[in-house]
């Protein structure tokens, strides 16, 4: 893909200004070698500081926001690049990856009201360190989770299931989806997690 799907706005929380960002429909080269040269030494140098502190468990790397350092999105690229049941996405802005997504789109819903009618379900979804509150004292942009989850809102409708979506929300990410996103928690299931999905009528109000 050599054009962005769209170009969008987010807010630099440093300057309070709106910065163009773009919307990519695949994981391209770059996208990857972002996260590995630009987001993962950040991890890794908080990570190795919270381990000469004692044991980083899952709550204290949730606690500053660490807690998918360990997601492997170049494999994930390479393993879902040729798949149809696979979807990815990638936030730029000023040069630079801010957010990626990785979607399933041969998802089927459990909440009652939308039994078993097919989803788009997010399977990773992140944005860059420097945008995240406690790991970086001055987070930048904002807005670049609600542009990917109104993304998968926008695949789901394409793929005519009505904007349904569901995923599983990392503990420190739980209040964000079920208070400010408005999807419904569905409670605590076999992964250990918090599973979220959001119905065609929640989909509505969150894109409108």
């Amino acid at each position: 893909m050599t054009e962005p799907l769209g170009i969008y706005r987010l807010q630099d929380r440093r300057t309070r200004l709106e910065v163009p960002a773009e919307l990519w429909g695949s994981l391209q080269d770059r996208h990857v070698q972002d996260f590995t040269a630009r987001w993962k030494p950040i991890f890794d140098a908080r990570l190795a500081e919270l381990r000469r502190q004692g044991d980083v468990t899952a709550a204290i790397a949730g606690e500053h926001n660490v807690q998918d350092a360990h997601w492997k999105w170049a494999q994930k690229v390479k393993e879902r690049s040729e798949s149809l049941s696979w979807a990815s996405f990638a936030v730029e802005a000023e040069g630079v990856t801010q957010g990626l997504m990785f979607a399933r789109l041969d998802g089927f819903a459990r909440e009652p009201s939308q039994r078993n009618k097919p989803l788009v379900d997010i399977d990773l979804l992140a944005t860059a360190p420097w945008n995240r509150s406690r790991l970086v004292d001055e987070p930048q942009f904002k807005g670049i989770g609600q542009l990917l989850l109104g993304t998968a809102i926008s695949l789901s409708v394409a793929e005519e299931f009505a904007g349904r979506i569901g995923l599983h929300a990392l503990p420190q990410a739980a209040s964000w989806y079920r208070d400010v996103c408005g999807m419904t928690d569905l409670g605590v299931d076999h992964t250990g997690m918090h599973y979220f999905e959001m119905t065609e009528q929640q989909a509505r109000a969150f894109i409108r």
